[in-house]
């Protein structure tokens, strides 16, 4: 009996602490406009930021277009486990070449910058080995990563050079 009236005087102080008062602004003397998950619906994302990017010119994508499509054509050889284009990461599965079967890949590409520039991409290649009917631990495999970079570079130049003809 007393630990429940002290958990319905507990709940009543911590209830009385809250403050659903709007203040307004004292230089501007503008009271907000409450949005949905915010005191101030002026404040946040809206879906026509998102679906028109070119209105609002701070609210665009940090990744370059011509870099994304090359990756994404250069890694569909494998099948891909996670795509996110805001944060410019692709990862693909374990992917295992059909003449090689003893040895597994997994890449992941990181697009850095918007614009098309020679360090605007980071590949990491993870190799495993099969021994004994188990998948060894994960190395990288630099040289390997370094030929897809290049790779990709290409192909986003050869996209670039076919959007201005």
């Amino acid at each position: 009996m007393v630990k429940s009236i002290f958990i319905t005087i507990l709940m009543l102080i911590i209830v009385s602490c809250s403050n659903n008062k709007i203040v307004s602004n004292p230089l501007t003397n503008k009271s907000p406009t409450p949005g949905l998950f915010s005191k101030d619906s002026e404040k946040g994302i809206s879906l026509s930021d998102i679906f028109n990017p070119k209105l609002n010119p701070g609210s665009g994508t940090s990744v370059n277009g011509f870099l994304w499509r090359a990756s994404l054509n250069i890694l569909s050889v494998a099948p891909l486990i996670s795509t996110d284009a805001f944060g410019g990461t692709i990862i693909t599965d374990w992917y295992v070449k059909k003449n090689i079967k003893n040895k597994r890949i997994k890449i992941t590409a990181y697009i850095k910058t918007s614009e098309l520039r020679s360090d605007g991409i980071k590949i990491t290649v993870h190799v495993q080995k099969l021994i004994d009917n188990v998948w060894s631990d994960t190395i990288t495999d630099n040289d390997l990563a370094s030929k897809i970079e290049n790779n990709i570079l290409n192909e986003a130049r050869n996209l670039r050079i076919n959007s201005i003809k």
